[in-house]
């Protein structure tokens, strides 16, 4: 793996993949994380923005270097859902066994205990905690 905290990580990732990316999800909500995502891009590669920064957050990138490379950057908010069909299909696909959800769940914890299940999601050991209403 590549980790993302060193002076120029895309050229690491592009010794990986022996070229640039076709594709590079940005799932996270941090502005510098699009300014970072074109540097790791094939030639017709695209940024595939699913993580919503704030509101008045700004990203910088050379804009000729995506033309000249027939880059492209797409928004995917929630993946264009449409929620009054969506929901219950995915409800009753879960219903059905056939959409497996519970299998990604770390830990329940009850609100009492939020901050200790905020502590263990920032620990890396935890991908889905769960706070259970009583």
């Amino acid at each position: 793996g590549v980790l993302a905290t060193g002076d120029a990580p895309w050229v690491e990732a592009q010794q990986v993949l022996g070229r640039g990316a076709d594709a590079v999800f940005v799932t996270v909500g941090a502005a510098g994380a699009y300014t970072a995502a074109p540097n790791y891009l094939a030639s017709s590669g695209k940024v595939i923005m699913v993580g919503m920064p704030a509101t008045g957050a700004s990203s910088s990138y050379e804009a000729g270097n995506l033309a000249a490379a027939s880059q492209a950057m797409i928004g995917s908010k929630m993946g264009d859902v449409v929620i009054q069909r969506d929901i219950p299909w995915i409800v009753d696909l879960y219903r059905q066994g056939r959409l497996k959800l519970d299998e990604l769940i770390s830990a329940h914890w009850s609100l009492e205990q939020i901050n200790e299940a905020i502590a263990d999601t920032k620990t890396g050991s935890a991908k889905r905690n769960v706070i259970v209403f009583k």
